[in-house]
Parts: C-alpha cells; structure tokens; sequence
C-alpha cells in the first residue's frame, strides 16, 4: 500500500466510526418542557415481530423529576382477544418486566389490536439499548407465552438511537439538580 492510500483507509475509517457513534436522533423523540419537569416521548417503532401474531410496536414517555419510571407502551395485533398479564424485553442482562396495564383490546379486521403499558426504572433504558445486544420480548398471559425476536439489521440501526436518546435524558436530569 501506498502512504496515500494508508492515509486514505484511515480517514474512510474515522469516517465510518464517526458516524456510527453520532447518530440522528432528530425525528426519534420529542421533548417538551414543563413547569414541573422536562417530558420526553419517543416516537413509536416497530422491531419486534412473531412469526404468526405479527409485529410489535414500542414508544417510550419519561417524565423528569417524577418517580424515576418510565412507561413503555407497546402495540400488538393477535388472533384473540386474550389479555396480557405480564411482559418481559431482554437485551443482554438487562431486564424490563413486569405486570402491565391493558389500555385497550380493539377489533381491527379479522384480528385483536393489543395496547398495553409496562412502568420500568429510566436508568434500565440506557443500557437497553446495546447493539451489540439480541433483543427479544416475551408476553405472558396466564399460561401463555408469546416470543417475539428482532432483525439484527434493524437492532443495530435503532440501539445506537435508543441509546443516544436515554443518554440525553439522563445527563440533562442530572444537569439539572
């Protein structure tokens, strides 16, 4: 190799690495503050899927300054009306489970849309959302069990996001004690 070239390959990496570790969050979230606290929301996404109930929607609401949870609510379509007790997203050690709330069951064609509301500790989501990470989720009710995978390609494109939008909340909360 020439040293022009060497030098070259060096700046295409830098250039790739720099861009992995800047992500775009603008059009992911929103924010808006209040008088007693900061909100933030983001914007819904689909990376979950099953091979016969479908895909699985997320978004996630935080308010500053509150009790420290978070709540993610997610979406999903199935063949019955059958309600979720419980629900689990793992990526890596990290755990968000728990009980979850129904907010609705809905007919929608020939299947149920599911909507439901899970409360998890903020300072779970950022280390959620490690690409490096195969996410899965697992939703239980009573005796059954629903487990839903996530494309490798779509994890990585969306945990660096993820991780960059919890990484904001986090440093503007501790800013601002």
């Amino acid at each position: 190799m020439t040293k022009r070239s060497v030098v070259l390959a060096l700046l295409f990496a830098a250039g790739v690495s720099g861009g992995l570790s800047a992500q775009d969050i603008r059009g992911r979230y929103v924010s808006r503050t209040q008088e007693d606290g900061t909100i933030y929301h983001t914007f819904p996404c689909t990376l979950f899927e099953h091979p016969e109930a479908g895909d699985l929607t997320f978004d996630i609401t935080y308010k500053e300054d509150a009790d420290g949870l978070a709540t993610l609510n997610f979406t999903c379509e199935m063949d019955g009306a059958v309600p979720i007790d419980s629900v689990c997203f793992a990526a890596g050690a990290v755990r968000l489970q728990g009980a979850v709330e129904k907010l609705y069951i809905e007919p929608e064609r020939k299947r149920w849309r599911h909507r439901y509301s899970l409360r998890t500790p903020v300072e779970a989501l950022y280390p959620f959302f490690d690409a490096e990470a195969q996410p899965k989720a697992a939703l239980y009710a009573g005796e059954c069990v629903w487990y839903y995978r996530v494309k490798r390609s779509a994890w990585r494109s969306y945990a660096p996001v993820g991780r960059k939008i919890f990484e904001m909340v986090r440093v503007n909360e501790a800013a601002g004690r």
